[in-house]
């Protein structure tokens, strides 16, 4: 399972050119980059949801593909588990952006919201839910779906820290069935979760590569033009943004 991207990318003018970026199952991949880099142009674009502005996007045509925006739509009158049953990906809802998913099993529903600490009654309208509630349900019906390729967009930006940690265990263990490309708001996320990375500065894109030749003092100081010190905590790597100027 493999997607390729070559060309350029963007809306009416181009965002980033000459670009080629090949992503393979087996790993997560994470797109990191300040706010107006590029990084949901990006996934939309991987996914499918979102044309090339020149180009190609190569992808297996048999493997579905889901983008989860980074905030839940509005479905008044839906109930929870109307929501995550269905998985609307392309039908007139746009409840997810991409291709048209069968086949979501509830009982993998549920228990992927049990991972993700979830225990309300799914019976309640969705829109009596909390975003970070929202999420949950879109992740979990995401991931019990037959879709081989999930784009999500900042997917850990409404949940708690204990549920964003339940979701790195959730995408780790399931990496080896579905290929994740993941964009980052949080930069000390990325040792968590990611095996490669594609940075984006508003100027190039680079990646994909792995997760420790962008997690650098000088790389991330670069990209978004704050200090970082880098320190160890039990083995792995944590950016820590120590000033908000380069001076």
């Amino acid at each position: 399972m493999k997607i390729r991207l070559k060309g350029a990318i963007g809306y009416s003018s181009p965002i980033y050119t000459d670009l080629d970026i090949s992503l393979s199952l087996g790993k997560i991949y994470c797109v990191m980059g300040p706010n107006g880099s590029g990084k949901s142009t990006l996934l939309k674009t991987l996914s499918g949801t979102l044309p090339p502005l020149e180009g190609i996007v190569e992808r297996d045509p048999n493997v579905k593909t889901i983008y989860l925006p980074s905030d839940p739509p509005s479905l008044p009158g839906m109930r929870g588990g109307d929501v995550a049953l269905s998985v609307l990906a392309g039908d007139d809802r746009r409840l997810l952006y991409g291709n048209w998913v069968e086949g979501v099993e509830f009982e993998r529903v549920e228990s992927f919201l049990k991972e993700l600490n979830f225990s309300l009654n799914l019976d309640r309208d969705f829109e009596e839910f909390s975003t970070g509630e929202k999420m949950k349900i879109l992740l979990a019906s995401s991931l019990a779906s037959r879709a081989g390729i999930l784009t999500l967009d900042e997917p850990m930006s409404h949940l708690d820290v204990k549920s964003r940690l339940s979701l790195y265990k959730i995408i780790k263990k399931e990496k080896d069935r579905k290929l994740f490309v993941i964009s980052l708001h949080e930069v000390t996320e990325a040792s968590m979760i990611c095996s490669e990375g594609i940075i984006l500065d508003s100027k190039r894109a680079v990646g994909p590569i792995g997760i420790e030749e962008i997690l650098r003092e000088e790389v991330l100081s670069n990209v978004y033009g704050v200090k970082f010190k880098i320190i160890s905590v039990e083995g792995r790597v944590v950016p820590i943004p120590i000033s908000s100027s380069l001076a």
